[in-house]
């Protein structure tokens, strides 16, 4: 599979980061905050439904009202196409909440 590198991945979805674990693997993320628990339950369930969807499925942690999604794919150890497509469907699925976007050194 062909891997996105950080100038690509800017330009395709801008509302993420590009990150590199050393040694390891590149991957996108993004992190949000809901005004409630349960909208936070209410984005990850629809998540859920789309990684299945999709048949592939990204990384998350979800503190309270804060979730940070990470996504690269696993076989390449890199961002590719099935990412950018998971991305753009976190994207739509957020445009339908309200949310803020957690700044990189925000916490």
């Amino acid at each position: 599979m062909k891997l996105f590198d950080k100038t690509k991945i800017n330009c395709l979805i801008p509302s993420w980061d590009y990150k590199v674990k050393p040694n390891c693997y590149n991957y996108i993320e993004r992190k949000v905050k809901f005004p409630t628990f349960n909208e936070a339950c209410i984005f990850l369930n629809k998540l859920f439904e789309e990684n299945k969807k999709l048949n592939h499925h990204c990384k998350y942690i979800s503190d309270y009202n804060k979730i940070k999604i990470k996504t690269y794919t696993h076989t390449s150890k890199g961002v590719t196409e099935k990412d950018i497509q998971l991305a753009k469907i976190i994207d739509d699925i957020l445009r339908c909440h309200n949310h803020q976007i957690i700044q990189k050194n925000q916490k």
